[in-house]
């Protein structure tokens, strides 16, 4: 498998699935419960992606068709894509929203490209290559010490709201100078990436939301951990930190 050659298709397939969005006035709900909303341009944009991606001869995993969750514990290469992520922000017309597509084999990263259409930024890379913003080499500049660090976070729709829940959410972000949400995870991933940000942390996340962002932060020379959410019937739910180093983790 030629690396660069399925990074930039995945670098293709993002811009031209972000572009035609782009140009999307009517936003068509398909389902709106509890804090989830589903668009009918998330299922046309996935679509459109699966027809680029075809070509590789790749299996593709995604948020709106599904894929072989087997793949995570396999060692063949599958796309794993996120056509709208940041749905709500799509519908509501909030800056942040992109497309993101990873490369993975089993639960390793390989190659990504996350699309903010919104800003026309173009996220891409892989341990193999680094980091690109719009085709230029980054080199983040991350923060020294926790206590001036960014840490970028969600609550995703399955988030517990309990009291006790949120407590225990507000101790985990103490130890940073700022906490920032963006309603994109594969976005925050980006930033983290870049050095906007220093640290991601967030929890019960699914695969398409993060693959990408997983090659983008080893192509900056971070690190990242991801455990399985243990949700059953949900194998592709994970508690995600990636940050600059490792002792920017946050320890529960």
């Amino acid at each position: 498998m030629d690396n660069f050659k399925m990074l930039k298709f995945a670098e293709d397939a993002a811009l031209k699935a972000g572009v035609r969005l782009s140009k999307i006035v009517e936003r068509r709900v398909n389902s709106d419960a509890a804090n989830d909303v589903k668009l009918q341009e998330d299922v046309e944009s996935e679509i459109f992606i699966r027809g680029i991606l075809k070509d590789t001869g790749i299996e593709v995993v995604g948020e709106e068709k599904g894929g072989d969750a087997t793949l995570i514990s396999r060692t063949e290469p599958y796309w794993v894509v996120d056509p709208i992520d940041g749905t709500f922000n799509f519908l509501r017309g909030i800056p942040s929203v992109c497309v993101s597509i990873g490369l993975m084999c089993g639960m390793q990263p390989v190659v990504g490209a996350v699309y903010d259409f919104t800003r026309n930024e173009l996220f891409s890379g892989g341990r193999e290559f680094g980091l690109f913003l719009n085709g230029v080499k980054v080199e983040p500049k991350w923060a020294k010490t926790m206590e001036q660090a960014v840490v970028m976070t969600g609550f995703p729709s399955i988030t517990d709201y309990s009291d006790e829940n949120m407590r225990l959410f507000v101790k985990r972000m103490q130890a940073f100078k700022k906490v920032r949400m963006c309603g994109s995870a594969a976005i925050a991933c980006s930033w983290v990436a870049s050095g906007r940000a220093d640290c991601y942390d967030e929890r019960g996340i699914n695969l398409w939301d993060i693959a990408a962002g997983l090659s983008l932060i080893e192509g900056a020379g971070g690190v990242w951990k991801c455990e399985s959410a243990g949700i059953e019937g949900r194998p592709l739910t994970f508690n995600l930190q990636m940050a600059c180093r490792e002792e920017f983790y946050i320890k529960d």
